[in-house]
């Protein structure tokens, strides 16, 4: 994105509103108000009460009656979540991979292949959001929320006179993507603007009107920007400037902060000085977000030396200590200290 582009988006977000050039006329689309949303939830109560009156199925029914007939299924639901953790050991591989280019390109290409294959499941699993309850409704609340907000010269657009389809796709033309509004976050001329927002208006919205999706994704970057800089860990602004490479950076920040609490909800279990002194700990517990919890608090090498240990156990059909390579190793080490100890004395 160019300066020049740079300041016309700036000036749109901070504008408060949309024109859109219609057929001899402009139409201008403002933030909603208060009473806007108020009253376009209360369209979506009674757009999913009726539905619901007219046997429309729920989203959660929807997805049972899918996976009834082979339109979807748990197999699918556990890929998107592979899919989901593949991409972000991607984006940390990105962040580890920052001084080797050729390497870090080929992982960025992975990266988009996996977001790809992400949407395709999820338009999949979605494909029939709109026949749901909370489709239809979700629809007569978005058009209602829309008509509230389109004016031409001071007056509500006549939406008998215009294809309320065609406005509204032209409307969602206009949102920004998120990789647009973190570079304009990040840069000027936003960024001077946010410094000095103690001191300048940002927006000039129209008294009683929110904030636009626009406006409040420019100000949580802006913000999670700033988190950044003030970090004791902050990267180098080669990696700011890098979406994928920033990403990887939270999500390892992100898995210190957990592994941190959950070493610290451990501490608390194993106060017994012979358990805390163990250089090995087994916790038992039924809840498979606790295992994970648990499992993140194992260090690189000993995540490496769980797999390496679960390998052996597959293979053998059951091992004891000295099956394990670690172990191996260990002992190795300890008799190879032992015999240089005899020469020392």
């Amino acid at each position: 994105m160019n300066p020049y582009e740079r300041d016309y988006f700036v000036s749109r977000i901070r504008s408060g509103f949309h024109v859109l050039k219609l057929d001899g006329f402009s139409v201008k689309i403002l933030t909603p108000t208060l009473e806007d949303e108020y009253l376009a939830n209360e369209v979506f109560s009674e757009a999913f009460d009726q539905a619901r009156k007219d046997d429309l199925m729920t989203e959660e029914e929807m997805l049972e009656w899918m996976i009834s007939r082979g339109l979807w299924s748990s197999e699918k639901d556990e890929k998107v979540k592979t899919i989901e953790k593949d991409i972000e050991k991607l984006k940390i591989e990105i962040f580890n991979a920052r001084s080797r280019e050729a390497f870090r390109e080929k992982v960025r290409l992975y990266i988009r292949a996996a977001e790809k294959a992400l949407v395709g499941l999820m338009a999949e699993k979605n494909d029939n959001f709109p026949k749901t309850c909370e489709g239809m409704a979700t629809q007569e609340k978005a058009v209602e929320l829309f008509k509230r907000c389109c004016f031409v010269g001071g007056e509500p657009l006549d939406f008998n006179s215009v294809d309320i389809n065609e406005v509204f796709y032209q409307y969602n033309g206009l949102s920004l993507t998120d990789k647009q509004v973190r570079e304009l976050a990040r840069n000027e001329p936003w960024r001077s603007l946010y410094i000095l927002k103690d001191d300048v208006k940002l927006f000039a919205n129209k008294e009683g009107r929110q904030l636009s999706m626009d406006q409040r994704a420019i100000l949580i970057w802006s913000r999670m920007y700033d988190n950044v800089q003030e970090s004791m860990d902050c990267p180098t602004d080669e990696v700011i400037e890098d979406d994928d490479m920033l990403d990887g950076w939270f999500i390892i920040q992100r898995k210190k902060h957990e592994s941190d609490r959950a070493k610290s909800e451990l501490e608390k279990r194993t106060q017994n000085s012979k358990i805390s002194n163990s250089d090995e700990i087994y916790v038992f517990t039924d809840s498979r977000k606790e295992a994970e919890s648990i499992d993140n608090m194992n260090s690189i090498n000993a995540q490496m030396i769980k797999k390496q240990r679960e390998q052996t156990i597959e293979n053998k059909g059951g091992a004891v200590d000295l099956d394990f390579q670690d172990q191996k190793i260990k002992l190795s080490n300890m008799s190879n200290e032992q015999f240089k100890g005899k020469f020392r004395r």
